[in-house]
């Protein structure tokens, strides 16, 4: 009976399959922990944990590019090294969220604005929201051929309601919020009404525009026109930042 179960056991061994994710090519593996990093750093870690593909796929840039940054702080005032040093790759490789962050930081905390507004630029590029925001609402205060890009992409978002542009502007004012302001925008004039003849009635619905507590009503903007839709916008962001001025 011994032989006989020793035999057994011999044969089970035999018959023993590697891991299914040892079969799995590379580029499969980094698209799913792309997917996970997307949704969650502490997804990414632990998957990390799991396993040595994980662990070796995650060093990969693209997983760099993807990897959410939401449990980190938008100022990093305390964070170790370690957590230092990963950001700074996620920077360095594109990550959409990074440069999002060190963009506002830049031009708005630090008055760095040239930097501020090439990582903002690049963050919009990639398509990310609130980069694509803030970036057109900036070029609304340049001139010329600039303030005519502002304009546009402001508009853009504007007609695409199904963007989630209310959860945008919150998120935006959580971000903005938690940092003070070094530079004048909030002082700047955006554009004019497109019909000087005839001027949209702006004065008549400026107060719940002024207010950076309401949320702005599309329905009221109808009868407006395109400036003046984006000057609500600009207006809405100027009065936003009230109280994180600091004078200098």
């Amino acid at each position: 009976m011994a032989i006989l179960k020793a035999t057994r056991m011999t044969k089970y061994k035999r018959k023993f399959h590697p891991p299914a994710l040892k079969s799995l090519p590379k580029e499969l593996l980094t698209e799913v922990l792309g997917r996970v990093a997307s949704a969650s750093f502490t997804d990414l870690f632990n998957a990390k944990l799991s396993c040595k593909d994980f662990l070796e796929v995650a060093e990969d840039d693209y997983i760099l590019q993807q990897v959410s940054l939401e449990k980190f702080p938008i100022i990093p005032y305390r964070l170790s090294n370690e957590e230092s040093s990963f950001l700074k790759r996620c920077e360095e490789f594109g990550n959409p969220e990074s440069l999002f962050r060190q963009g506002v930081i830049d031009y708005f905390s630090l008055a760095r604005k040239e930097s501020g507004l090439e990582y903002l630029k690049r963050a919009a590029e990639k398509g990310h929201l609130e980069a694509i925001y803030v970036y057109g609402i900036v070029l609304l205060c340049s001139e010329g051929q600039l303030k005519q890009e502002g304009l546009k992409i402001v508009s853009c978002l504007k007609s695409s309601k199904s963007r989630g542009l209310t959860e945008c502007r919150k998120r935006i004012k959580t971000v903005m919020w938690d940092m003070w302001i070094r530079n004048s925008i909030v002082k700047q004039q955006a554009i004019l009404c497109s019909n000087p003849r005839k001027p949209c009635q702006v004065l008549k619905k400026i107060k719940g525009w002024e207010s950076s507590e309401g949320e702005l009503d599309e329905d009221d903007e109808t009868d407006l026109c395109e400036a003046c839709r984006c000057n609500c916008e600009f207006t809405w962001f100027s009065n936003m930042l009230r109280g994180r001025v600091l004078d200098i």
